[in-house]
C-alpha cells in the first residue's frame, strides 16, 4: 500500500467530464473513458498512495472499482509507481521511452561505459560527457562505446571479433565530418556484426577502393576534414544519449541501425543493418557452398496485371526489400526516377552495390556507370522493377562462398557442359577473337576451353534431367575473374537468363522468358528478316493507346514487331524514331512472354526506359544526349530506318492469332517451359543464385543451343530457324550476317 502510483510523466492529463481522461504527449494520444476513471485520474499524480485514493473516493466508488481501474492502467502501461527524488523532465523522457523512470535512472547511475577511439576522434570530451550524466567510465567492463572517423578503419575488425568472443554488445558511431553517424549497436547472436555491415559498405565506396589499391595506401585514405565544433559537440552529444539509454535499459530495433545526420542539410536517414547469416564473422560461411537440388512447387498467380505473371504483388515486394535500399547498409545504393517532363514515361534507375576489386580506370568507370532500370506501365512497378533488377545483379556477383570445384572438362565428363555450348561463338570468331574485343564490350570473345585445364565449375540443377550439371564458376558469376586476370579467359558471364522473382517459380519463368526473348531477336537482327507488325489496336488496351498518342506528341512513329519463332512463344520488338529530324534516334526494346499482350507491354515499358536519353531536343531539332559514349548513341546519332528495312513491318498480326494459355499457377508455367525446350532437344537448366541475406529469390536459367542476341556466330539456331520457318531460302552465311551487334 506504499506505492504512490502516477500516469507516466510524459503525459499531460485533462479530464473532461462527461466524456473521458485525456492522456497528451508529444508522441502520443489516449482518451480514457467511463465513470471509474474520471473520478480517480485526479488523484493519479504520484502524491498519493493507494490507501489516500481509497479512501479519497470512498463516497463514489467502491475499492474494487478502484483496482480494477488501476489494474487496467498497468495493463496498458499508462502507470508508474512514483518516487520523489527523479527530476520530473528526467523522467518525463524515460517513462515515454516506455521504460520506468526511478529504474531507468537507477541503471544510468549505475553503469559504466569503455570509450576507445579509432582515428582522428575527441574521445576524452566523450569521456568528460559520460561521466557529467552520472556514467561510469571505464577502462574495462561496461559498454564499449568506439568513436572513428571511418566505420572501414580495418582496426574495427578485431574490436569485432573480441565481441563476438565475449558476446558483449558495442556502439559504434562517428560524431565527426558534415555527416554524423551513430550506431548500431552490436549485439552479437541478435543483430549483424561489423562485418556484416562494411561487406555492404565496400561495394559503394568504388572510388576510393580503387584509389586505395593503385596507390597502395593504408585504408582508408582520409579526406579533409570538414565539420564545427559545434558540429562536433553535437555527435558526441547525441553519443552520449544513446549510451544512457543503452543504460538506462532502452530497447528497440533501431538501435540495430545506422542512422546519419547531413548537418548541412539538416537530414537524417535510417539504415538497416542486416544480419548475413554466411557471414565469416558471425555466421555460417559454408552456407552458400552446398548445391542443392531445386524444387519448385505450386505458386498461385497473385498478381497479372503489369507486365508479368507473380506470385505477390509489386507493392508487397517493394515493402519486403526497400530497407536494402541504402549507401551504407543496403545491396541497392539508391533508387531514383528518371525526370522528364513527360509523365507518362515512368522509369527509374537503380545504383548497384559492386563488392569487387577494380583494376582500372575503365574499370571504374564502367563501375560508376553500371545502373539497373526498371519498366512497368505504374510508377509502383517502374520502382519495383529497378530495385530486383539491382538486387538480381548484385546476387549474380561472385563473392568467394558460391558452390565450386577443381577440375578440368574431360575429368567432370558427361556433367560437365562445354561453355561454347552455350556462349555459341563460331570458329571464325575464336580466330579473331583479339581484335574483336577491341571493338565492342558486346563482341568480346573469350578463349577457347583448354579441356585439360584445371578451372573452378559450378552446379546448375537440370530440371531436364533432375541432376546437377557442371559450366565454368566465370560463366555464371560476375567478376570470378575479370577480363584483366592474366591468364585463359575460357567463360565469362553475362546477364542472360539472370532474373529476379517475388518467388523462386517467379524468377525462373522471368529468366526463361528473357532467353526466348533474346533468342528471338538474335534470330531476327542478324539474318535481317522482315516481320509483320502487331495491330496495337486489336488489344484494346488503354495504356497502349495513350503510349502511341504520347509518342506521336513527341514527333516520333513507332511500331511493335512480331519477331516470334518456332519455340512459339509470343516475343515483340518496339521500334520508335523521330522521322526527317537531324538523327532519328531510333529505339529498340524487347519483350516476350506467353501472353502477347504482355510481351507488347513489355517491350513498350523497356523503350521507355530509353526515351529519356533521346528525349532532349533543342530548337534546331538536334538532340541534346543524356550520355555521349558507347554503341548505343552512335547508334542513336548515325542510323536510318530506310537504311534497316528488317526494322519496318511485312503486314500485321492480331492478338486473336495466339491462343490463349491461361494458367493460375507458376508452376504450370515453368512446365510448359520445360516441355518448349525439352520438345526441341534441348535441356533446361537452373543456378539458384538467391543470397540468404537478401532473401529475393534470384536464378540464372541455361538452355544451351538458344541464342543470345549479341554477336555469337556458331553453328544452330541462328542459321537453321529462319531456314525452317521459311523466313529465308536457305541460311545466311556468318560473313552477310548484320554487322552491327546488338547493343543493348
Amino acid at each position: 500500500m506504499d506505492a504512490r502510483p502516477g500516469f507516466r510523466r510524459h503525459f499531460r492529463v485533462e479530464v473532461v467530464d462527461g466524456e473521458g481522461v485525456f492522456l497528451i504527449s508529444e508522441r502520443d494520444l489516449h482518451l480514457l473513458t467511463g465513470r471509474s476513471i474520471e473520478v480517480v485520474a485526479g488523484l493519479l499524480d504520484g502524491k498519493h498512495d493507494i490507501d489516500d485514493i481509497l479512501t479519497a473516493v470512498e463516497a463514489d466508488l467502491p475499492p474494487e472499482h478502484v483496482f480494477y481501474v488501476l489494474h487496467q492502467l498497468r495493463s496498458r502501461n499508462l502507470l508508474v509507481d512514483v518516487a520523489d527524488e527523479l527530476d520530473r523532465g528526467t523522467a518525463a523522457y524515460w517513462e515515454m521511452a516506455g521504460l520506468e523512470g526511478d529504474a531507468a535512472a537507477e541503471g544510468v547511475r549505475t553503469g559504466a561505459a569503455r570509450v576507445v577511439t579509432v582515428g582522428d576522434v575527441p574521445g576524452e570530451e566523450l569521456k568528460r560527457l559520460l561521466a557529467g550524466e552520472g556514467v561510469g567510465v571505464v577502462d574495462e567492463g561496461g559498454l564499449t562505446v568506439v568513436l572513428t572517423d571511418d566505420y572501414l578503419r580495418p582496426e574495427l575488425a578485431e574490436i569485432n571479433r573480441e565481441h563476438l568472443a565475449a558476446g558483449e554488445p558495442w556502439l559504434l558511431a562517428r560524431p565527426v565530418g558534415p555527416f554524423l553517424w551513430l550506431g548500431p549497436v552490436f549485439q552479437p547472436g541478435e543483430t549483424g556484426c561489423w562485418r556484416c555491415l562494411t561487406q555492404r559498405m565496400e561495394g559503394h565506396r568504388q572510388t576510393m577502393s580503387y584509389l586505395e589499391n593503385r596507390l597502395r595506401s593504408a585504408r582508408p585514405l582520409a579526406l579533409p576534414v570538414a565539420d564545427l565544433p559545434l558540429t562536433r559537440d553535437t555527435g558526441l552529444r547525441l553519443v552520449t544519449a544513446e549510451v544512457l539509454k543503452w543504460l538506462a535499459g532502452a530497447r528497440s530495433e533501431q538501435q540495430h541501425d545506422v542512422i546519419t545526420f547531413d548537418t548541412q542539410r539538416l537530414g537524417t536517414v535510417r539504415h538497416r543493418l542486416t544480419r548475413r547469416p554466411q557471414c565469416p564473422e558471425c555466421g555460417d560461411p559454408a552456407i552458400m557452398s552446398q548445391s542443392r537440388p531445386i524444387e519448385l512447387a505450386s505458386r498461385p498467380k497473385g498478381f497479372t496485371a503489369d507486365g508479368g505473371h507473380r506470385s505477390h504483388h509489386p507493392e508487397e515486394t517493394l515493402e519486403k526489400y526497400e530497407h536494402l535500399i541504402s549507401p551504407i547498409s543496403g545491396v541497392v545504393k539508391e533508387l531514383t526516377r528518371v525526370e522528364t517532363d513527360v509523365p507518362f514515361v515512368k522509369t527509374y534507375v537503380a545504383g548497384h552495390n559492386f563488392s569487387r576489386q577494380i583494376h582500372n580506370l575503365d574499370g571504374l568507370r564502367a563501375g560508376l556507370r553500371s545502373q539497373s532500370a526498371g519498366k512497368g506501365t505504374t510508377d509502383l512497378q517502374a520502382r519495383v522493377s529497378a530495385m530486383c533488377e539491382a538486387m538480381e545483379r548484385y546476387s549474380g556477383i561472385f563473392q568467394g562462398d558460391e558452390p565450386r570445384r577443381d577440375a578440368t572438362y574431360r575429368e567432370l565428363g558427361e556433367a560437365a557442359i562445354h561453355p561454347n555450348a552455350a556462349a555459341l561463338y563460331s570458329p571464325a570468331q575464336y580466330a579473331d577473337r583479339h581484335e574483336l574485343g577491341r571493338v565492342s564490350n558486346y563482341d568480346f570473345v573469350n578463349d577457347p576451353l583448354d579441356e585439360d585445364a584445371v578451372m573452378e565449375w559450378s552446379p546448375l540443377w537440370s530440371l531436364t534431367e533432375r541432376r546437377h550439371r557442371y559450366l565454368p564458376t566465370s560463366y555464371l558469376y560476375y567478376y570470378h575473374h575479370d577480363r584483366h586476370h592474366t591468364g585463359p579467359v575460357y567463360a565469362w558471364a553475362d546477364s542472360n537468363g539472370n532474373a529476379a522473382g517475388s518467388s523462386l517459380e517467379d524468377a525462373v519463368l522471368q529468366g526463361f522468358m528473357e532467353l526466348v526473348e533474346r533468342d528471338a531477336v538474335g534470330i531476327w537482327w542478324y539474318n535481317r528478316v522482315r516481320r509483320p507488325a502487331f495491330d496495337l489496336d486489336s488489344f484494346r488496351d488503354p495504356w497502349m493507346t495513350a503510349y502511341q498518342e504520347v509518342y506521336a506528341g513527341l514527333g516520333r512513329r513507332m511500331h511493335v514487331l512480331d519477331v516470334t519463332n518456332d519455340l512459339g512463344i509470343p516475343v515483340a520488338a518496339a521500334v520508335s524514331w523521330r522521322p526527317d529530324a537531324p538523327t532519328e534516334d531510333v529505339l529498340m526494346a524487347f519483350g516476350a512472354h506467353f501472353d502477347p499482350r504482355i510481351a507488347v507491354q513489355r517491350a513498350l515499358a523497356e523503350m521507355n526506359q530509353f526515351i529519356p536519353a533521346v528525349i532532349d531536343v533543342a530548337p534546331d531539332g538536334r538532340t541534346r544526349y543524356r550520355f555521349h559514349e558507347g554503341d548505343q548513341t552512335r547508334w542513336w546519332r548515325e542510323a536510318r530506318i530506310e537504311d534497316h528495312p528488317y526494322l519496318t513491318p511485312e503486314g500485321t498480326v492480331a492478338a486473336s492469332a495466339y491462343a490463349p494459355r491461361d494458367t493460375g499457377d507458376l508452376l504450370d508455367d515453368v512446365a510448359e517451359a520445360r516441355r518448349v525446350v525439352e520438345e526441341r532437344g534441348m535441356e533446361m537448366l537452373v543456378l539458384d543464385q538467391t543470397r540468404p541475406d537478401i532473401g529475393l529469390p534470384v536464378v540464372k536459367v541455361v538452355v544451351p543451343g538458344l541464342r543470345h542476341f549479341w554477336r555469337r556466330m556458331g553453328a544452330g539456331r541462328l542459321y537453321d530457324v529462319p531456314v525452317r520457318l521459311g523466313w529465308l531460302a536457305e541460311p545466311t552465311p556468318e560473313e552477310q550476317m548484320n554487322p552491327i551487334t546488338m547493343f543493348l
